[in-house]
C-alpha cells in the first residue's frame, strides 16, 4: 500500500514553499524528514498487524496524532473566574432537580417535595443570576 522512497520526499513545483531565511527553509526541510520517517515507521507497523485490526490501527493514530497537535492550539482561558462562573449554571441545575423530583413526590412524598423546594430556590437564584450578570468587560 506504501511505496517505499529512498530518501525524503522532494516537493513538486506548486507544493514548493518559498521562504526568505535560508535557517527556517532548512529547519522546515528537517522537520518534513522526521514527520516523513515517522509516518513511514507508523505505517510499518500498521501494515505487520492483521487484516482485521489493520483499519482500527489506522484511525486510532489519525485520532491521537489529531488530539496531540490541537493540544497546544487552544487559546488559553482569559479569566479564570469568568469561566468559573460559565460551569455552574443554578437554572439548568434547577431543572435537573425538578425534573427528578417530580417522580420523587408520587413515590415518597416528604424527599420528593424537598427537592422541588430546592429546585425551585435554585430556579428563582438562577434566574435573578441570568438577569444581573455582568457580561464581559471590554478593555
Amino acid at each position: 500500500m506504501t511505496s517505499r522512497q529512498a530518501g525524503p520526499r522532494r516537493p513538486d513545483l506548486a507544493e514548493d514553499r518559498r521562504t526568505p531565511d535560508q535557517g527556517s527553509a532548512a529547519r522546515q526541510r528537517e522537520l518534513d524528514t522526521r514527520v516523513e520517517e515517522l509516518t513511514r515507521e507508523i505505517a510499518d507497523l500498521v501494515n505487520t498487524a492483521g487484516v482485521e485490526s489493520r483499519q482500527h490501527l489506522r484511525e486510532y493514530a489519525i485520532d491521537l496524532l489529531k488530539e496531540e497537535t490541537e493540544r497546544d492550539d487552544a487559546a488559553p482561558s482569559r479569566s479564570g473566574e469568568r469561566a468559573a462562573s460559565t460551569q455552574f449554571s443554578p437554572l439548568a441545575f434547577a431543572i435537573l432537580i425538578g425534573v427528578v423530583a417530580l417522580p420523587l413526590v408520587l413515590l415518597f412524598a416528604p424527599l420528593g417535595l424537598g427537592l422541588l423546594a430546592v429546585a425551585v430556590l435554585m430556579g428563582i437564584w438562577g434566574v435573578i443570576d441570568t438577569f444581573f450578570r455582568r457580561g464581559p468587560r471590554v478593555r
